[in-house]
Formats: structure tokens, sequence, C-alpha cells
């Protein structure tokens, strides 16, 4: 089970900003230039306190959310709520969708207690990071995104009644994206999702590296005198059920930089494990296509700088790459990435994918033209392409209690920072609880 509990969000005030200015996405997928359109959409846009480009951004992050709420900017909300958000979006193929879900504050829990689980590794760098963020500002700025596979009907109920009405808020992003947000405050459907949940786990979809952070944050300030039920044993987590027909998961693809001709050999390797397909595509998106329709496991897309089209790889007998992945779970060896990483990175081509990730020798993008672009400018040596791992492959490896590798998924869109902040600094539960 799960302890997820309404909370007084802080927030902006719409009649003092403009919340279509104020948006930003995750700080993971922000680069120079899209951070600069975001610092000039507004003077408070949430961009600047998770990934100000101030000298010191930790002390700068603390500095902004201290004065925008002295200064009214940011307000708290009177009554603990749930937060239902929500998120229209855009396709890669210009369909439009939308997914919903409740935003709350959850309870931290190691994942050895199986009720909270990870789906991929994560790397130690970006935890680093979030921790000094977290410190300075004493909040949770961006959600976790956790899906749930069953909880009780009440919250289905809850969900619908709420979206009925009208929308608390309803702004617009940078990319095209629409966010609506309604309170749940009232006593009795308060304690509705609460049952709801009561007997339900989560699978982080996105965030572990950030509820890592919150773990070590909570037991930073346990150490320093903290009580359990203070604020900062919980964080803002969104949960979306596993059913939800707007849940995408993106492939995440492999860009090999390399160096030297380095991948100059590899067809050669290959050929010895899976039969190659030379095929006669111009884009991204036609090879993409050809690998959606393969129903055999660990087919990988492969584009090589120099050589025109690209390359279809299928296994040429699955018991040999079994064997040599014996030492994983089985749902693990079920899953193209696994193929990738850890036998043709790992076994037939020699190369450690996660040292060389730190190096910025491996990158990773879940954009198909990104991934052909950066072979035919010259920027990357190949690029292997993967199709997106099933929402049913991630319960699998979750109840199995294992995580997929890094980068294994993409759950599109990322969730809006903005909408409502979760503050740690409390003077305990019963405050931010309504009791």
């Amino acid at each position: 089970m799960i302890t997820a509990r309404p909370f007084r969000a802080l927030h902006y005030d719409g009649s003092v900003v403009d919340m279509d200015t104020v948006l930003a996405p995750p700080y993971d997928v922000i680069d120079d230039e899209e951070r600069d359109q975001l610092y000039a959409r507004s003077d408070y846009n949430a961009v600047r306190l998770i990934l100000s480009r101030e000298a010191d951004r930790y002390a700068a992050a603390g500095r902004d959310l201290a004065q925008w709420r002295r200064d009214g900017v940011l307000v708290r909300d009177a009554r603990p709520s749930f937060y239902y958000y929500a998120q229209e979006f855009s396709m890669p193929d210009g369909s439009r969708r939308e997914r919903f879900g409740i935003l709350a504050s959850v309870r931290l829990e190691a994942f050895s207690a199986g009720n909270i689980m990870p789906h991929e590794r994560t790397f130690p760098k970006a935890k680093a990071d979030r921790l000094k963020i977290m410190e300075a500002c004493k909040a949770n700025l961006s959600p976790i995104f956790g899906i749930y596979p069953t909880a009780g009907a009440e919250v289905a109920e809850v969900s619908a009644r709420t979206r009925g009405g009208a929308a608390w808020i309803d702004a617009g992003d940078n990319r095209g994206g629409r966010h609506r947000v309604w309170r749940i405050d009232d006593p009795a459907s308060i304690a509705a999702v609460q049952r709801g949940f009561a007997d339900s786990v989560v699978f982080i979809a996105d965030g572990h590296h950030r509820y890592e952070t919150a773990l070590e944050y909570r037991d930073r300030r346990r150490a320093a005198g903290g009580g359990e039920d203070e604020a900062f044993n919980y964080l803002l987590m969104y949960l979306c059920p596993m059913q939800e027909s707007g849940l995408v998961i993106l492939p995440t693809h492999r860009v090999w930089r390399g160096g030297g001709g380095t991948a100059a050999g590899w067809e050669q390797k290959l050929a010895t494990a899976f039969s190659i397909e030379r095929l006669d595509v111009a884009d991204a998106e036609a090879l993409r296509t050809r690998l959606e329709a393969e129903r055999d496991r660990g087919v990988l897309g492969l584009r090589l700088r120099g050589q025109r089209g690209a390359l279809l790889l299928r296994p040429r007998d699955w018991s040999q790459i079994e064997r040599e992945l014996s030492g994983l779970a089985a749902p693990l060896r079920e899953l193209d990435v696994t193929v990738l990483d850890a036998y043709v990175f790992g076994k037939l081509l020699g190369i450690d994918y996660l040292r060389d990730t730190e190096a910025g020798v491996v990158a990773y993008t879940h954009e198909d033209d990104k991934a052909f672009a950066a072979v035919e400018s010259g920027d990357a040596e190949a690029v292997f392409l993967l199709r997106a791992t099933r929402i049913e492959e991630v319960q699998k490896v979750c109840l199995a209690g294992e995580v997929m590798p890094q980068k294994s998924t993409y759950f599109h869109p990322k969730l809006q920072t903005g909408l409502v902040f979760h503050l740690l600094d409390e003077a305990g539960a019963g405050a931010d609880a309504g009791r």
C-alpha cells in the first residue's frame, strides 16, 4: 500500500502572472537554447528554480523562491487538496492525446518495502545536483511520475466527477501542450481517494533520480532531529492509472559517437549473431515503421555513417542470446534494450556503454529524426533504433523485483513544472493533512 495525502500546494497567483508563460519541462530535457527561451517568457518562469543560469544556481533558486513568496507571486492554498491534472499533448505523428492523473503528497519508502518500485537504473551524477536544489528550496519543485496497475474504484469515480467541472488552472506551455488542474478538497472525496490508494502499489515511470534524492534528503533531515511525520517524509507525486489511454512510451535510441572509425567492423561482428537485412529507407520514420512491424524478440535497427539506407538486425538463434544473458532475470532477457545494451554492446562489440555514457561517447534520444541526423551530419558513427518498451513489460520487470537498464523508456510527454509546488519545511504533517 501507499500513503497518499492531500497537501496545501504552493502555486502561482494567476492574477499576478500569466500562467501560459511560467511553466517549464523538467530540468533534464532542457538544453541551453530552450532555457534562454523560457527565461524570456517570464521573469517568474519555473526554469529559474529548476535550472537557473546564475553562477550559483542552487542559491539563486532558493533566493528566487523566497522572494516570489514575499512578493505574492507564489501563494499557498488555504486547504489541503489533491490536484487532478489533465495534460494534453502532441504525438510525434502530430495527433493529439490527453493523459489524466492525481497530484498527491506520497509518503517516501525504500524500494525494498515493495510498495513504490523503480523500473530502471539511474546515473549517480544527477542525484547530487537535485539534492542541492532540494536543500536550497526545501520543496519538491517537479512531481515524480508514478503509474499504478490497480486502485479502488473510488479513485476513478472521484476523478470522473472532478473533471466534469471547471478547471482551476488552464494553461499552455512552450511546446504546445495544454495543462488543466482541478482541486479535490471536499472531505468525502479526499477520504475516497486515500482509501482507493491504500492497497495500491506504484511504479516510478519518470523521476527515479529525484525520488532517490528525496530519500537522501529525508534521511538527512531525520538525522538532524526531524520527526517521522513532518513534510519532508513525503514528496510530490503524479499518480496515473496504468490503463490510462493517454499513457505513452517512446523508445530511447542509442547514438554512438565513437571516434576514429570505431564502428567500421561492426557489421561483421553483428553478422555472427544476427541476420542482416539491408533496407533502402530514406529516413528514420521508414526504419521505425519496419521495426514496429516485427514480432520477434530482439530485433534492432542500425544506421551506420557512410552507408546508404539502414540495417534490420534479427537474432539468428534466440537460445544463444539467452545463454549469454543467463545471469539476468527472465523478464529482463526479453527486452530489446537488454539485447542491445548487455548483449550487442557488452558481448559482441566489447563496449561498456555506462562508462561511455559518462564520457559522452554514447548519447540517447527518443526522436527518430535526431538519431538519423546525428549520423548524417557526421556527429555520430552509428545509431541503434529501438522499438518502444511496452507498459506490460515494465510491469513484469517491476513485479519481479528487477530494474531495466538506464534509459529503457521515455514516458511522453514529461510532466510540467510550475503547476503546484510541494513544501518540505513544515512544522508537522498535521499542517498539511488537514487533521
